[in-house]
């Protein structure tokens, strides 16, 4: 182990960095993206998953107890949290995830073949043996249709951060102590804030805004990000000729909407397709453009039959999950009347195409749960034919028109793709089962849940000291008699029927249990 490596063991078993899952880096996402790109990646739920500083598996962890029938392996170097997160696997019972104190420039043949690798917020926090490492293991360990993940912090938007971050490394720079450092950090960041005018300074409303994210960040997330010894940006196109070196050919992001041209105004667009005639350049440009800061890019092996142009047909292979609720009730679904829609971010749509109005009630009403397309094309076509509304657009079948509009939704954001059903049910059963990872850490005391959709979600004390009930030996009579108790103070065995209590127990409980659904909590 290298002393680098020991310096950067001892400061994260120092002050640990907080785990946990990161959407974008599931399995499902990158098969996704891959699938969009015209290619066959492998089946997500017998898939092997390799994570490049996993921490204490908060990301990895809940992959593995979601996908049964998956592998999962994680390496990082902190060996008090690589502890922390075995403690968690045998508290879960799991059997298919494994997590590795060590080094990551360790990772040899040993490890065997992954379809899918994935290292996100190292790469730019690590000396340059081990960025050659990461993406020689993507090289080495990737299986022919595997996808590997690489996030980084990108110039040219990380030039106001690190100069930032230069000031609070300079003013912390005698301090030990990993809190007083923060503290320090965090009042020279209050008198800057204090001391430079953003009336009419573009350097000091710029400035400002960096400030206040950094002054909702926790204390691990300063001290990691901000006040450790490396955290090198890089151009994108440097990054890709480094990927490249290493026999690795660039997918495409996470996010998709960050890929497209056709989000700037028509004049930009044209003129970036003029100047940057590869994808390569077109992404630099557009980084240029938007000040972009962070980069989560997917990386196939060289040679990959990648299909550049991403066309509606591929939409028809997976299912689809939507917010998106109407504008206006009731919806009118007839034929070339335009409907808006709004997520809760703000973000709209709106369309005259009847067959994709249908659809979209019909994902509403589902949310969060994921539908085929084929399944809600049938569905959709079954809500418009008892009142005799043309479903296609001119000139496109129903499923070309629906095909459509869902890629151009997603490209947009509006819109969640998948490659398989929902791990879980949005209807509560009459034996309702919370996923095993929430279960435990609301016995934890936590209130910061991992859903089945692989996101933190909050919930509420109350409803905490719930979940531990809901391991499947329950019916909902025999849950609302333990919240009645709850309640009362009294043994669980007290009878509920014909009194105001149980009809405040039942209500509660109800809600609760939707509450739990919605909230992707509820295994199917």
């Amino acid at each position: 182990m290298s002393i680098s490596d020991l310096q950067i063991q001892s400061s994260y078993d120092a002050v640990p960095y907080e785990s946990f899952p990161f959407p974008q880096t599931h399995p499902d996402r990158l098969a996704t993206v891959a699938r969009l790109f015209g290619l066959q990646p492998s089946p997500v739920p017998q898939c092997r998953v390799l994570e490049l500083g996993c921490a204490a598996g908060g990301n990895l962890i809940p992959m593995a107890a979601a996908l049964p029938h998956a592998q999962f392996v994680g390496v990082d170097l902190s060996a008090v949290q690589v502890a922390q997160g075995r403690r968690l696997i045998e508290a879960l019972r799991l059997s298919n995830v494994r997590l590795h104190a060590m080094s990551i420039t360790d990772v040899d043949a040993a490890f065997g073949q992954f379809d899918y690798i994935v290292s996100h917020g190292v790469y730019s926090w690590v000396p340059d043996a081990v960025q050659q490492a990461i993406l020689r293991i993507c090289d080495e360990r990737l299986s022919a249709c595997g996808v590997a993940y690489v996030s980084y912090n990108t110039l040219p938007g990380w030039r106001m951060r690190g100069m930032v971050r230069d000031l609070m490394r300079y003013h912390a720079m005698t301090i030990e102590d990993p809190a007083q450092r923060v503290a320090q950090a965090r009042a020279i960041l209050d008198f800057l804030a204090r001391s430079v005018s953003t009336e009419g300074d573009a350097y000091g409303m710029l400035l400002q805004s960096e400030l206040q994210g950094l002054r909702r960040a926790a204390d691990y997330y300063i001290l990691h990000e901000h006040l450790e010894d490396i955290n090198e940006p890089i151009y994108f196109h440097e990054f890709a000729a480094r990927a490249a070196r290493h026999g690795l050919l660039y997918l495409g992001e996470a996010d998709l909407s960050a890929m497209l041209t056709s989000n700037f105004t028509p004049d930009v667009h044209e003129t970036l397709l003029r100047i940057a005639p590869d994808v390569i350049r077109q992404e630099q440009y557009m980084d240029f453009l938007r000040n972009r800061t962070f980069r989560q890019t997917l990386l196939v092996r060289d040679g990959a039959p990648v299909q550049r142009s991403v066309v509606p047909e591929r939409v028809r292979e997976l299912w689809i999950a939507s917010p998106l609720k109407s504008t206006q009730e009731p919806c009118d679904l007839a034929a070339n009347v335009a409907q808006s829609y709004r997520a809760n971010d703000g973000g709209t749509l709106t369309t005259p195409n009847a067959v994709t109005k249908a659809a979209m009630g019909l994902l509403a009403q589902r949310w969060p749960a994921a539908a085929a397309f084929d399944d809600l094309l049938r569905d959709a076509l079954a809500r418009l034919r008892p009142l005799d509304i043309r479903a296609e657009a001119p000139g496109l079948s129903a499923s070309e028109t629906l095909a459509s509009d869902v890629l151009q939704c997603h490209a947009a954001g509006l819109v969640e793709l998948r490659t398989r059903p929902s791990d879980f049910v949005v209807t509560p059963g009459t034996q309702p089962v919370a996923s095993a990872l929430a279960r435990w850490q609301a016995r934890q005391g936590l209130l910061n849940m991992t859903s089945l959709r692989h996101e933190t979600v909050t919930v509420d004390p109350a409803v905490a000291r719930l979940l531990p009930l809901l391991d499947g030996s329950r019916d909902r009579s025999a849950i609302c008699r333990s919240v009645a108790a709850w309640a009362t103070g009294r043994s669980e065995g007290l009878k509920l029927s014909g009194n105001t209590l149980a009809w405040r127990v039942d209500d509660q409980v109800d809600r609760t249990l939707d509450s739990l659904a919605r909230a992707a909590l509820l295994q199917a």
